[in-house]
């Protein structure tokens, strides 16, 4: 009998838990869909607003870069125009501190080897510095022969000198020798000028050199005395001259090319004062 009961209330009851369970997951479901909607809502407008945010971006850009390229072509056109362009003045009138330093007349004496100390290497750059090849040969000019025209000379007035190269010569060693070399310079050089293919002109160069040698002028002293041996190598006064371009580069604290060119004198002027003088240096510097 009591189990009777039991199984009524079971069926009575049964019908009732399913409808309420059914209920409870159809509010369930529809809950559950109701979030994934408004979830894709906001994503889309996530989506949106960051999309109008890089148009907005883009367009920024955009409008900085037009401004820049104006600004550039702005900038071209001035130049092609020439504008903004203006060249720092070069003085080249400045002379160089003139010392009153003078060597020796003639390089064959020995005064200047004995107590000479090597000079300080300078830290200026030095646009010699290189090692350069054999002294480049260039061939004297050639004194063209025309035939001979007579023609009456006239008797120099009295109390004037007759103009000569010799003369000009003689003035400029003058100056040289009592310590005008800014002077004796211009003499040399309108010895060279006025008469390019006398037979002094490898002379003249050479105490041209010497001039900027005893203004301890060196740079300026190597370039000409290396003309002197380039221009007229088989001189006399191409011993000298490669004398002193050796000792010019020991000045300025290049011991190689002093080297380079002591030896080239002694190979090709053995029997020269001058190379004996320098047998003497490529000893002290060691070559």
């Amino acid at each position: 009998m009591l189990y009777m009961k039991f199984l009524l209330i079971a069926t009575i009851c049964l019908p009732i838990f399913a409808c309420t369970a059914a209920k409870q997951n159809a509010a369930t479901s529809s809950a559950s869909m109701e979030w994934r909607v408004k979830s894709l809502e906001e994503s889309f407008l996530n989506f949106r607003e960051k999309q109008r945010l890089e148009v907005d971006e883009n367009s920024q850009n955009r409008v900085a870069v037009d401004e820049r390229l104006k600004s550039l072509e702005a900038q071209v056109a001035a130049l092609k125009n020439g504008e903004g362009m203006i060249d720092a003045p070069v003085d080249l009138d400045e002379e160089p501190e003139k010392k009153g330093w003078v060597t020796d007349l003639k390089p064959e004496d020995e005064g200047w080897v004995e107590g000479r100390k090597p000079a300080a290497v300078s830290g200026e750059e030095k646009p010699w510095a290189k090692v350069p090849g054999p002294p480049a040969v260039i061939p004297e000019p050639k004194v063209i022969a025309r035939p001979e025209t007579k023609v009456a000379k006239k008797a120099p007035k009295p109390g004037k000198m007759v103009s000569s190269s010799k003369a000009m010569y003689d003035t400029g060693l003058g100056k040289y020798r009592a310590g005008d070399f800014e002077g004796a310079r211009g003499v040399f050089d309108e010895f060279i000028m006025k008469y390019p293919n006398d037979g002094l002109v490898p002379n003249t160069l050479y105490w041209k050199g010497e001039t900027y040698y005893s203004q301890k002028d060196f740079t300026q002293a190597i370039l000409t005395f290396k003309e002197v041996t380039g221009r007229f190598p088989k001189h006399h006064k191409s011993a000298s001259a490669l004398l002193k371009i050796g000792m010019s580069y020991d000045k300025v604290g290049d011991p190689d090319n002093a080297i380079f060119y002591l030896r080239a004198l002694v190979e090709d002027f053995p029997k020269s004062d001058a190379a004996g003088l320098a047998r003497k240096e490529l000893a002290r510097l060691g070559g």
